[in-house]
């Protein structure tokens, strides 16, 4: 067969390939009829592998040819730069063609600028602008918008705008490109504004741009507006809105946008679950994440089970934990590093610190996040040791510690009473790393000597605290006095939360506990007297418990009124433990939770009240063949849940 009609045959089964064993198969052919150097079918076999997400087979068949041309350089920059992991790869083949004398063209640069973008790169991408401006290339529109979209992504608007106003034609695209630098930060929104109405011609990206904008910068009514004025939405534009109402901790508002979606991806759903699980609502992001799974056919991914993770994380449901560990494996659902973050940080807050372990030895490159999630779990489970061997691990391997590590690192030191060592770590951080310890690190430390009676060096600590006391340190000071009897100490720190925290009863009872210690039944009164004067409301405390197979919240319905002196006996004196007996409960004060469900038509001791618990008493009358053979299992206490976010 004729040369000619050999390179025919092979191009016209390229063009009608579409199945990638086919493509295979054709390769193959290729190669053994002696036409691997051909740039032409070489151009074709790279556009083809990077159709199939193989572009390292596509950079492969480039590395074949000994002379490649023009066409066959662009066509691998352009697959290329549609793949993140090879955008610097991208940028060394654009500078080895114009090492060997090749000069790029109009369908050059675009490309090569996208790879610019991928890694925020502005000198690369000033650099590529130099040879485009000295080309002569900026006149073609895709160049000029591929200039302006780079610089937006690297933050640099104003040089974005500037390539914007030397055009002489601009589109939808360029518009778009300048619109889309101001929604990514949410930056200078008015000009934004003012363009979006200089527009012609808007589509729906135009929109999105400028509803991501607002979202970003936090107006909310803003992309509501411009929401409920588009011609047509697409699903993008709905998740944004969604995004940005459970950002701002409107998941009502976010939910009933997306019960009017006709149409949801995985996207969707996911900003959605991961809404309800970021704002602290873990049953509703399970509940819709099943819903998810069954009626709709949506394959999960990373991203959403990072969400449904941290749900089960707040429930602390060892059952779920496991159960949703059998899930990803089940399905091959990627564990990057974010999902098995999130697998150490559940299952360490389910109480299953060893496979928390395991989980983290799983990582092949822990980061900042992997060490200070394992290291805050070794925290919580006093494993303070382990804990400082992590951090020596965490050095050895070059990654420098955040902020929140060190908060792990010195909850870990507090716990395991690793006092000396807390105080070396203290040191490390401001003296190595240069972090200035914030609110909850002087917490930490306060807190870590109050527990070993060191109350004047915890004090000192409480004093030196820019801009002065915080509610953290002082309440965890508040506790070291309670615990080693220091009055005088305890009533200046109280005095302190009590202009700080007014609305914290936690800080009044304290104190008033911290009195009847030493006998001085007035003061306790008076404490508690001021305390309902001052308005301040008591949090209600509850309970989980597994009932008839569903968790059951065990919530007080109001105040239970205890005789002084009753309060006094068990807060103070009998620290009565938290039991369960019977079928029949009681509420009584506890000296640790505030509460403690009792039962058995004797209580626990002598009493002279006992509360029947309004939510138990509901449960058997819904289910009374069950109450009678009811073993409880107290899942979780709460008396008063405060969570710091510490990353965004």
């Amino acid at each position: 067969m004729h040369p000619h009609n050999k390179v025919d045959t092979a191009a016209s089964l390229l063009k009608a390939c579409n199945v990638l064993s086919h493509l295979a198969q054709i390769h193959a052919h290729i190669f053994r009829t002696q036409l691997h150097q051909n740039n032409s079918l070489a151009s074709s076999l790279v556009s083809l592998y990077a159709g199939f997400s193989l572009p390292h087979v596509a950079l492969l068949v480039f590395s074949f040819i000994s002379f490649p041309t023009l066409s066959l350089f662009n066509h691998t920059i352009r697959a290329l730069s549609r793949a993140p992991s090879f955008h610097l790869r991208c940028i060394q083949l654009y500078h080895r063609m114009i090492g060997e004398g090749i000069k790029p063209d109009n369908f050059t640069f675009p490309f090569v600028l996208n790879s610019c973008a991928g890694l925020a790169d502005a000198s690369q991408a000033m650099e590529v602008q130099g040879r485009v401006t000295k080309t002569g290339f900026a006149k073609f529109l895709p160049v000029s918008n591929a200039l302006i979209d780079v610089y937006g992504k690297c933050d640099a608007i104003d040089r974005s705008y500037k390539v914007f106003e030397e055009m002489t034609v601009r589109d939808t695209v360029s518009f778009n490109a300048i619109l889309s630098g101001h929604a990514r930060i949410g930056h200078d929104m008015a000009a934004a504004k003012t363009l979006f109405q200089s527009m012609q011609e808007r589509n729906v990206i135009s929109y999105n741009a400028m509803i991501v904008g607002y979202v970003n910068s936090g107006d909310l009514n803003s992309a509501r507006d411009v929401f409920d004025g588009m011609p047509f939405r697409n699903v993008v534009s709905w998740t944004t809105m969604i995004v940005g109402y459970t950002k701002n901790g409107l998941v009502d508002v976010a939910r009933r946008l997306f019960d009017e979606m006709r149409e949801r991806n995985l996207i969707t759903w996911t900003a959605m679950i991961t809404g309800y699980s970021q704002n602290g609502q873990p049953s509703e992001a399970l509940a819709l994440f099943d819903r998810m799974v069954t009626s709709t056919g949506i394959r999960p991914d990373a991203a959403t089970m990072t969400g449904v993770i941290s749900a089960i994380a707040q429930l602390g449901r060892p059952e779920l934990a496991n159960s949703i560990q059998s899930f990803i494996e089940k399905n091959k659902i990627e564990k990057n590093e974010r999902v098995l973050t999130a697998l150490l940080d559940m299952f360490g807050k389910c109480g299953n610190m060893q496979e928390a372990c395991r989980v983290f030895d799983e990582i092949p490159k822990p980061d900042v996040y992997s060490y200070s999630a394992v290291i805050a779990g070794l925290a919580s489970h006093g494993c303070g040791e382990k804990a400082l061997n992590i951090f020596g691990r965490m050095q050895e391997d070059g990654i420098e510690p955040d902020h929140i590590t060190f908060v792990g690192l010195l909850t870990a030191c507090s716990h395991a009473g690793l006092v000396e060592d807390g105080l070396r770590l203290w040191k490390v951080m401001v003296e190595d790393y240069s972090i200035e310890p914030g609110p909850d690190h002087f917490a930490c430390i306060v807190d870590m000597l109050g527990r070993t009676g060191r109350l004047e060096e915890a004090h000192d600590i409480v004093q030196m605290m820019p801009p002065g006391a915080h509610a953290g340190a002082l309440g965890a000071l508040l506790s070291g006095c309670k615990t080693f009897c220091n009055v005088e100490m305890a009533e200046c720190a109280a005095s302190q939360l009590f202009e700080l925290e007014p609305e914290n009863t936690g800080n009044y009872m304290l104190l008033s506990n911290i009195y009847a210690s030493v006998d001085r039944w007035e003061d306790a009164m008076r404490v508690r007297i001021e305390m309902k004067k001052s308005g301040a409301t008591k949090l209600q405390g509850c309970s989980w418990t597994e009932f008839n197979n569903k968790l059951q919240m065990l919530q007080e319905k109001g105040f239970y009124h205890f005789s002084y002196k009753l309060a006094l006996m068990l807060e103070i004196g009998k620290k009565t433990p938290l039991a369960v007996m019977a079928t029949k409960a009681v509420l009584l004060k506890s000296n640790e939770l505030g509460l403690a469900v009792a039962g058995g038509p004797e209580g626990i001791g002598s009493t002279e009240e006992t509360y029947s618990h309004p939510a138990l008493i509901d449960l058997f009358e819904l289910y009374p063949d069950e109450s009678q053979q009811w073993e409880p299992k107290i899942q979780k206490q709460r008396r008063v849940l405060l969570h710091v976010e510490h990353r965004n």
